[in-house]
């Protein structure tokens, strides 16, 4: 249980944290303390278990929790944009949202504006118990910007980069009567990206000091060429990395690649090599049982953003039948909600009712399948869980205390269960990065915050005057904005 079970000395040891409540360890043996603890010293978990088992070998420090609160695992984020925290409201309820809002807004935001809204994302999600968060837009000009960012606020991220190196367009249905779609790649780009990326997976991992590490973004097959998925590969497994990439998402991306290659994208990434244990699929909203067992097959994850399945108006993704053929599945914000409480009680109900309601099955997706999702598998899915994911001795601490003192957690005859149903990101009172408290009592501490809401708006408004055009349905149907 404890460090101090190794040895003779009982004497009380000095913590820096103390922690207690309810502990959800999310560890191998999902062990739930109802009246538990857990001590941190310097950045680690040193003891996990009963309180008075706790506290009789550990001492010291400052006392968080108390015995109605909920200890659990900082959770993890395993699909995000930091570019695009302040323009999510502006994308609402339109189509193409991502082509026509969000991938432009990058390029009006410019380095301060990226700046600002990682630091909105990220204080958003810090706010709400999230103490691993991913930026898949990041390109190497705006690496610098968002990378600084997460060591400023403290909260750990899975830093993503990449170039496309390929263009490709669709034809429309009567272009095809004679004629189809077509895409180029341009070899130049690619060199380019695979310097950039040797040269960025080495300067961050010794630059992130264990909280920021460098991860690959292969954006998509529509965009990247075969080379640089499988170059993206090679480059995986010399530096223990991971690559991301957004796969099965719509269905122009689907007929494109079957129209260019024959084979649906997953098929097309098997086909070619590129699947492995260091490949997370991102959304895979549309995918055919054939491609979930090339996937498994592949080792390789997944990471579900369940609000986008509504947002983009495209499917819901499979996530039983992925986590029944053996893939390992995370949960990402997709920056629509920064909230991964919320976006884990979104993924319950949407799972649920889609495996549950056809067989009449209470149990075909459960609150614990949507808890372990927002921790040890997210952890997993970004090949990080031997330091966090689970509230475990010698991992790194990373924990989130819920306030319990309320009556929407009060009866609580499931800690999980009540935690996925009906916990808000409102409820987090503290909030511990490598053992830094850095969110008390519902504040961050790393950031000022009202300076923090002064420079969003200043921004939002800019990038609103450039933008707002850009939608094909008014921002607002039938409510009338006043003012």
């Amino acid at each position: 249980m404890t460090e101090a079970d190794m040895g003779a000395d009982r004497r009380p040891q000095a913590a820096d944290f103390v922690i207690t409540g309810t502990v959800v360890t999310a560890d191998a043996e999902r062990r739930v303390y109802t009246d538990g603890a857990v001590a941190v010293r310097d950045s680690r978990i040193v003891a996990v278990g009963g309180r008075a088992d706790v506290e009789a070998i550990y001492e010291g420090g400052r006392r968080l929790g108390g015995p109605r609160d909920l200890v659990i695992p900082g959770l993890i984020d395993t699909h995000n944009h930091m570019a695009q925290a302040l323009v999510r409201s502006m994308a609402l309820e339109d189509l193409p949202n991502i082509t026509r809002v969000y991938i432009p807004a990058e390029d009006v935001l410019g380095d301060d504006g990226i700046r600002t809204s990682a630091r909105v994302a990220m204080a958003n999600l810090l706010r709400a118990g999230v103490t691993t968060t991913t930026d898949t837009t990041c390109t190497a000009e705006h690496e610098e910007a968002v990378g600084e960012t997460a060591r400023e606020t403290g909260i750990r991220c899975a830093l993503a980069v990449g170039q496309r190196d390929r263009t490709s367009r669709l034809a429309s249905n009567y272009e095809q009567i004679d004629g189809r779609s077509e895409y180029s790649d341009d070899p130049a780009v690619r060199d380019d990206n695979i310097a950039h990326l040797e040269d960025f997976l080495t300067r961050w991992s010794a630059r992130g000091q264990g909280l920021v590490r460098p991860y690959i973004h292969a954006a998509s097959v529509p965009s990247v060429s075969d080379e640089m998925f499988m170059a993206a590969r090679e480059l995986a497994e010399r530096h223990d990395t991971v690559v991301m990439t957004h796969i099965n998402r719509d269905r122009e991306e689907i007929e494109l690649c079957v129209s260019l290659f024959g084979r649906r994208p997953i098929e097309h990434l098997s086909h070619i090599g590129a699947l492995g244990p260091r490949f997370l699929a991102i959304h895979a909203m549309l995918t055919t049982a054939r491609e979930i067992r090339l996937l498994a097959e592949a080792g390789a994850k997944l990471t579900h953003a369940p609000v986008v399945c509504t947002d983009i108006v495209s499917a819901v993704t499979d996530v039983v039948g992925m986590r029944a053929a053996g893939v390992t599945v995370g949960l990402g914000c997709d920056t629509v909600i920064n909230d991964i409480l919320a976006v884990m009680r979104i993924a319950f109900f949407m799972q649920a009712q889609s495996a549950g309601i056809p067989m009449y099955d209470p149990v075909g997706f459960t609150t614990e399948d949507a808890f372990d999702m927002a921790t040890i598998e997210g952890a997993k899915a970004l090949m990080w869980d031997t330091e966090i994911g689970s509230l475990e001795v010698g991992k790194a601490a990373d924990i989130a205390v819920i306030d319990g003192e309320n009556p929407r957690l009060s009866p609580r005859h499931n800690p999980v269960g009540s935690i996925v149903r009906y916990a808000a990101g409102t409820d987090v009172r503290n909030v511990l990065v490598d053992g830094r408290l850095v969110v008390d009592d519902g504040r961050v501490l790393t950031l000022d915050e009202g300076l923090l809401l002064k420079e969003a708006d200043e921004v939002a408004g800019r990038v609103r005057e450039d933008l707002l055009h850009r939608r094909y349905w008014p921002l607002n149907q039938r409510y009338r904005i006043i003012g």
